[in-house]
């Protein structure tokens, strides 16, 4: 098989411009029932786009083709299944071997339609899936939409490890592009295995949960000491009476969380670790233009924009004389809104410091993820109650991602700490349990869930866009992020190193000491860098691909700078330099960052930094090792001491650490223009 991939290959080599009709037949031939099991497909779409990444054959119109072929492939074994229908048992191979046939009607009757876009994927059914389908009677418009989006994905990732692996082999050697290909691969896999496992241990617990709990009510049921509790907590169906009980464990486990919660917020405060490392990140990363996606999700999550659409959709449901559900869906409103007025009453947690104008109400709960959490999972559960729709937690991982996007939100704009939106989430989930447990006991009438799914589409549409109208640009304005506070020293202390805001180490992303400071430069920003461009050391050039695949890959990783630039005070560095020392054996980096310190009488602003080694890319998962160098006037300058201490007084001093950071004893340059 090797020898006939080899030949192809070179034949395409040879040949460019025939490789779109190659690939053509090669990935109709791969998707085409039985034949696409006989033929490597996945192993030669690889190898083509190895081709179109080394820029042997076009790149776009290869994978173009592959697309094209793809559709055509699926769609031959469709038209095959519908023309042989019930013969095709009868035919040859699924003659002699019944189970290809049996797996495939087993995989589409699990997915049903979507059986087509994701049996695209999974190799042993991926032939079969189409032609099972056409045998089984599904629509050709279906069928032929889940085929040409399937084929649109399909296409490009079984040919991206080749088209990658090809541009890498022009700018790397072939050691290290397979290296860094191999990396790259193995953590594709690492993460899809991580959520496999995730996902199916959540899988065994809730079906050990559910066993357990269905057999604690049928003990309930037949005792008479707990019969008020199974009655208060009937379902109007018989069968789903233990699913109450369920509902009644989590509302029990969630709540306690709650009330945990709310007495560490009464007791701690807001100010403890996780909040302060969130809130950290969260500003060390804003944008202007992430701000504005930001404030536009956040809105989704507004109480003048949601509980205006809770009352039209009551509204509405008791003009179409469905009171029961409109009762229920005004009591998860005003319980979800009233819960969190009195939970903020009650805490008086203050809300985070660091924007120009922050809310006046208290912080604890987040308002905005409590009322999406009981509006958006409760208007999914109605809806999938009322509809007969397959795969129900799709919609509401869907939503989930929603809600977990408004909470995200309010992080990033720094108007609440994590635990806010913990309670939000454990408090909307509270009420959104109790109302359901209600909801549960009777039958309701005949609803119809587009009715409602367009009730409450076109209302939010018009009380977002009211809201977003009259308020994002005052928004936008108080939520700006306010700098870290300025401290003023004179002169002397500061040369003498005497006072407690003079800073020794440098704050990362989640507000913690991280790194030694070991310069401190008081002058021009702009003289400063010309004066060490002037003294060997180089502005880094600017990254592409290939110091990207290094650094992600570890591959001499310590020759290219970090992906993320190390912030200092939520600021990246002012200046970034590079500069090869011992004989160009290894690099050393130096940044510096505005001080926020004002030196008194001085014309000019001091600048901290740092100058360490460049480290490897994964240096953490080993023993830990300092960067940071043992930094002298001879590292900075490459001119003699006479010229450069005539421009500058420089002065070398020993800092004593706390014994978190080794060495213990760290040697600083204080420097400053004559």
């Amino acid at each position: 098989m090797s020898e006939a991939l080899n030949s192809i290959l070179q034949w395409l080599n040879t040949h460019p411009e025939l490789a779109g009709l190659a690939t053509f037949c090669i990935s109709t031939a791969e998707s085409v029932a039985i034949i696409g099991t006989i033929i490597p497909g996945t192993v030669m779409m690889t190898a083509i786009g190895t081709l179109a990444g080394a820029g042997i054959i076009p790149l776009w119109q290869t994978i173009l083709w592959a697309i094209l072929g793809a559709i055509v492939g699926d769609g031959i074994s469709y038209w095959l299944g519908r023309h042989f229908n019930e013969r095709l048992p009868g035919l040859w191979p699924f003659r002699k071997y019944p189970t290809l046939l049996e797996n495939g009607e087993k995989f589409f009757h699990k997915f049903g339609s979507m059986s087509v876009f994701i049996g695209r994927f999974i190799g042993p059914v991926r032939a079969l899936v189409p032609l099972v389908a056409g045998m089984l009677g599904m629509r050709p418009l279906r069928f032929y939409i889940a085929n040409i989006v399937s084929a649109i994905g399909w296409a490009p990732a079984y040919m991206f490890p080749g088209i990658l692996l090809g541009a890498a082999s022009l700018e790397l050697p072939p050691d290290v592009a397979f290296h860094v290909i191999f990396m790259l691969l193995m953590t594709v896999l690492l993460v899809m295995f991580t959520i496999w496992f995730i996902q199916k241990l959540l899988t065994l617990i809730s079906r050990q949960l559910d066993q357990t709990l269905t057999h604690i009510w049928n003990r309930l049921t037949r005792s008479s000491l707990f019969k008020p509790l199974t009655q208060l907590l009937k379902h109007h169906d018989s069968k789903k009476s233990h699913g109450q009980l369920i509902l009644a464990t989590w509302f029990i486990i969630l709540g306690s969380a709650l009330l945990y919660l709310f007495l560490f917020i009464m007791v701690d405060g807001s100010e403890h670790s996780i909040n302060t490392i969130l809130f950290h990140f969260f500003r060390s990363i804003r944008t202007p233009s992430l701000d504005n996606i930001m404030l536009a999700i956040t809105f989704l999550g507004e109480k003048t924009v949601l509980l205006p659409v809770i009352i039209v959709l009551a509204g509405w449901l008791v003009f179409k004389n469905h009171k029961y559900t409109a009762w229920h869906v005004l009591a998860l409103g005003i319980l979800a809104a009233g819960g969190m007025e009195v939970l903020k009453y009650l805490a008086h947690s203050p809300r985070p410091w660091g924007l120009l104008k922050s809310s006046e109400s208290y912080s604890f709960p987040s308002g905005h993820t409590t009322l999406a959490v009981a509006f958006y999972l409760g208007l999914t559960f109605l809806l999938l109650q009322l509809s007969q729709i397959k795969y129900r937690r799709f919609f509401y991982y869907l939503v989930t991602l929603v809600i977990l996007a408004i909470s995200v939100s309010r992080l990033y704009l720094g108007v609440h700490w994590f635990t806010d939106v913990l309670g939000g989430w454990l408090l909307g989930s509270t009420v959104l349990i109790l109302v359901t447990i209600s909801y549960n006991r009777q039958k309701e009438t005949h609803l119809k869930a587009g009715n409602i799914l367009l009730t409450v589409l076109i209302t939010l549409s018009v009380t977002y866009s009211v809201y977003a109208w009259r308020n994002f640009t005052h928004l936008k304005q108080d939520y700006v992020m306010l700098e870290w506070p300025t401290y003023t020293v004179t002169e002397a202390a500061w040369w003498d190193q005497q006072g407690k805001h003079l800073p020794f180490y440098r704050i990362n992303r989640f507000g913690l000491s991280s790194q030694i400071l070991n310069l401190q430069w008081l002058g021009d920003l702009a003289a400063i860098q010309k004066t060490l461009l002037a003294n060997g050391w180089e502005i880094p050039p600017a990254y592409d691909w290939i110091d990207v695949l290094h650094r992600l890959s570890d591959v001499n990783s310590t020759e290219h700078l970090p992906l993320v630039a190390p912030i200092y005070l939520d600021k990246k560095p002012s200046i970034t330099l590079i500069k090869r020392m011992n004989g160009n054996t290894r690099q050393i980096t130096l940044r510096l960052w505005d001080s926020r310190i004002l030196i008194q009488n001085s014309r000019f602003p001091l600048w901290v930094g740092s100058v360490e080694i460049t480290p490897r890319t994964y240096s953490w998962l080993f023993r830990r090792k300092q960067n940071a160098v043992a930094l002298t006037p001879a590292m900075l300058f490459t001119t003699t001491p006479q010229e450069y201490t005539q421009e500058y007084n420089i002065k070398e001093v020993t800092v004593h650490l706390n014994k978190s950071f080794r060495p213990q004893a760290q040697y600083m340059l204080l420097i400053k223009s004559r």
